[in-house]
């Protein structure tokens, strides 16, 4: 039996690979900031990952991605299996512009990607993306009221997807298929947006409370205005 998918990224607070990560999936590993360190955390990991989605930092990078098709070490090069072309889709999909290097690259994420790629015989792809600064200016922020945060989160956890009501100002403001992050850190994506007239023909109406469907027809409805229901979910790179 194999164990799916794993996340790696960096150790670090503000490195831009361990935030991804830990946005991705619970499930995440973080590795050791040095050569010796790497090794010995990458000698420990499981050996029966599906694949391996591990991601780096790299500072001239400022609104896109790169997937990184191979490692080389000692003048030996070992490339990735996995569909990196059906990857940069998915990114483009989302909004988020990727380029493929056939050239491997340098320090501790080629070194790291070389014994990754060896563990898992190519099951794995390296990502370079932005640092935390440029990464956070790639994507908007989806706002939630602060009550909502464990409600939400709980859902997406147990269904691997939430919807929310959006009003007034909010509206129009998410796009269907593109990438926001939350409050919490988590890479929201965007599944469906309806609109809506009548607070009555709201999806699962009847669920509400008597201040949530007020609420809703107070900056909708009454205004003369529409409202919308949109339903996202955790994004997955696979």
């Amino acid at each position: 039996m194999t164990r799916g998918e794993a996340y790696i990224g960096f150790k670090g607070r503000n490195n831009s690979s361990s935030m991804l990560v830990k946005a991705l999936s619970h499930y995440n590993i973080l590795l050791t900031n040095s050569f010796t360190g790497l090794k010995k955390d990458i000698d420990l990991l499981p050996a029966d990952y599906d694949a391996v989605y591990f991601f780096g930092v790299d500072k001239n990078l400022t609104d896109s991605f790169r997937i990184e098709q191979c490692a080389e070490k000692d003048r030996s090069r070992l490339l990735s299996v996995i569909d990196l072309k059906t990857i940069s889709e998915r990114l483009a999909a989302t909004g988020i512009r990727s380029t493929i290097s056939k050239t491997p690259t340098q320090y501790l994420c080629n070194e790291a990607y070389w014994y990754l790629l060896e563990k898992y015989q190519g099951r794995v792809v390296l990502i370079h993306i932005p640092t935390i600064k440029n990464f956070n200016n790639m994507f908007e922020k989806m706002t939630f009221p602060e009550h909502e945060y464990e409600s939400v989160q709980n859902y997406l956890s147990k269904l691997g997807y939430c919807y929310t009501t959006r009003v007034y100002k909010e509206v129009g403001k998410y796009q269907l298929g593109k990438l926001y992050i939350a409050p919490w850190g988590d890479m929201l994506k965007i599944d469906e947006v309806s609109t809506y007239h009548k607070v009555k023909d709201r999806p699962f109406y009847d669920e509400m409370c008597d201040d949530e469907k007020a609420e809703i027809r107070k900056y909708s409805e009454n205004m003369g205005l529409e409202y919308e229901f949109i339903k996202f979910s955790r994004f997955s790179i696979n």
